[in-house]
């Protein structure tokens, strides 16, 4: 069953860095059409696309990790312990949590982009020291 969860979760990270771009061409070409009310909007724009370039490559990085453990249950024949359980829990919830909020970045207003981010990336570390953490204990 965590073998189950943790597959899970690998498919669903790895949809979330294939469609996560940080915008196809016809939404740049709309970018620059469209007037451009002044340059702290363009900037915001590019902090987010850079956020979003960033978070993809760490999940990117995570799943690999998210592979790696899978190899590691499998070959220790599925069974792990409660704490592992816990663990692995908890790393889901925060994994689902990141996902929800990588379709949030386009939508965040700029008052709330410092605040956003900061906690966005903070929840990047945890959850990138979570699955170390994981690896370890196996």
């Amino acid at each position: 069953m965590a073998t189950n969860k943790v597959l899970w979760m690998i498919l669903w990270g790895l949809s979330i860095v294939f469609f996560s771009g940080c915008g196809s061409n016809s939404q740049n070409g709309d970018v620059k059409s469209a007037p451009i009310e002044n340059a702290v909007s363009e900037e915001l724009h590019q902090a987010q696309c850079d956020l979003l370039a960033n978070a993809n490559e760490q999940l990117a990085n995570i799943n690999q990790k998210v592979r790696d453990l899978n190899v590691k249950i499998k070959d220790k024949g599925g069974k792990l312990t409660d704490a592992q359980n816990a663990a692995l829990d908890d790393f889901e919830a925060k994994q689902i949590s990141i996902n929800k909020r990588m379709h949030e970045i386009k939508n965040i207003k700029e008052a709330d982009w410092e605040s956003f981010k900061a906690s966005f990336e903070k929840d990047l570390e945890e959850i990138n020291a979570a699955i170390d953490n994981i690896l370890k204990e196996f």
